[in-house]
């Protein structure tokens, strides 16, 4: 059985140093290196949609909460729960849910944030204050349409649902707050947009999906997404990159260092074209395994209802029998 060399950063180190005949106790020397590595690794994860990039986690939609009366005050951001909103006979928090009151007359079809609360707790508060109607006890319904991506969510690629035969369909910013000002529609997701971060404007937090229309029931869907990389790579850390093509950051690193660190640029030029060509096999695999092949037409004929095409020729005569007869 073959064992892959499993190459660790300190092994692209050492045989980018060894190229570049620098001593590999030059502790200084080293950590320059490392740190060209490093910039290499990121601008071949740059590129593309990498299949060594790729990964999927479920994320499940929350039911919508409907149970007992909510007290709203205008122009208050305090709100009070009948009773403690529950999921599954347990209680949990509703912090980031949409609050929905029907039948508003002052500001129909408005959404309010839930910014704060606490499970098991009935006081909440209001993103922002409270526009309608002052009123003690009134029916509300709670749907949480937006979730935080895994932390090493770098792009999302597709969502995946189930029940229908096409994936969610992604839409901009400007098209999901088209949706939302005006339709309260309660179903599985048809769509998604990518938004914002768990804590506002920081990107450092998870990135937001948000889903329409509004989920009310416990629906799965998987992510399908392109991952961060790892942070900067060190010591006996593995790259994603697949052992088969990590060769790539030596040549890339070799272009790049022989002109900053001997001022030879031939043998730059000449690990540059090492570089390309194996950038350009890795493309090819790219294409060959992780991409649809638009030329290959599915065999679609297991599709409920569908039938098989006809055999042989088809005249306009026989098309015209197949009209019904016009009296």
């Amino acid at each position: 059985m073959t064992t892959p060399a499993n190459l660790t950063f300190t092994d692209v180190q050492t045989r980018v140093m060894n190229s570049l005949r620098i001593p590999t106790s030059n502790t200084t020397e080293a950590t320059k290196i490392g740190y060209l590595i490093n910039e290499v690794y990121r601008d071949i994860a740059a590129k593309q949609d990498w299949w060594w990039l790729l990964k999927w986690s479920p994320l499940n939609t929350s039911p919508q909460i409907t149970s007992g009366t909510v007290a709203l005050t205008q122009n208050s951001t305090a709100i009070t729960f009948s009773t403690a909103p529950q999921q599954f006979s347990v209680n949990v928090s509703v912090a980031g849910f949409r609050l929905i009151i029907p039948g508003q007359a002052n500001n129909p079809l408005a959404s309010y944030r839930i910014a704060t609360h606490v499970s098991g707790a009935t006081a909440a508060t209001l993103d922002g204050a409270y526009t309608d109607s002052t009123n003690a006890a009134i029916a509300f319904n709670l749907y949480q349409d937006t979730y935080s991506l895994p932390t090493d969510t770098q792009k999302v690629l597709a969502v995946r649902r189930y029940g229908e035969w096409a994936s969610l369909r992604r839409v901009g910013i400007e098209e999901m707050n088209f949706y939302k000002q005006f339709d309260q529609t309660v179903h599985w997701p048809e769509a998604y947009a990518i938004f914002d971060f768990a804590t506002i404007g920081d990107p450092t937090s998870a990135r937001q999906i948000q889903f329409h229309p509004y989920p009310d029931k416990a629906y799965r869907t998987e992510v399908y997404y392109k991952q961060m990389l790892n942070t900067e790579v060190s010591g006996t850390t593995r790259f994603f990159i697949p052992d088969d093509f990590v060769q790539v950051l030596i040549y890339g690193a070799l272009a790049r260092g022989y002109p900053i660190f001997l001022n030879d640029k031939d043998r730059g030029t000449y690990y540059q074209t090492l570089f390309n060509d194996m950038m350009a096999l890795m493309s090819a695999q790219q294409r060959e395994y992780a991409r649809d092949q638009a030329g290959v037409a599915p065999d679609d004929t297991y599709r409920v209802g569908r039938r098989p095409r006809r055999s042989g020729q088809v005249t306009l005569g026989s098309w015209f029998d197949r009209l019904p007869s016009v009296p």
